[in-house]
């Protein structure tokens, strides 16, 4: 009996926590961990772009560029937008091996 018990007092029992450990993965699927990427308003898309902001809301409403409407608001994602640029540059028509020589 610990010193401080008194007689006829239940002794107190000593409760260890552990961490809750989750639930075991399937094998074979790893773990995802997903960053949150900011999104750009109107201006801030249209600066990265060097455009002025009421064409890139005329190419948004018109789905010429990737673009989300959130409420009210047209919002851009700056991966999306460069992903776009560059199948623009890469869908262009013209042979640049032909004119350069390489290839």
């Amino acid at each position: 009996m610990p010193k401080d018990a008194k007689a006829g007092e239940p002794a107190a029992a000593l409760i260890t926590l552990q961490p809750r450990s989750s639930p075991p993965r399937p094998q074979g699927t790893a773990a995802r961990v997903t960053a949150f990427e900011p999104l750009l308003d109107l201006g801030q898309a249209a600066t990265l772009l060097g455009m002025h902001w009421k064409t890139l809301e005329t190419m948004a409403r018109a789905h010429r560029i990737p673009a989300l409407k959130v409420g009210k608001r047209w919002r851009f994602r700056a991966s999306a937008l460069n992903r776009w640029l560059e199948d623009g540059i890469n869908s262009n028509t013209t042979n640049h091996a032909a004119l350069t020589g390489k290839g």
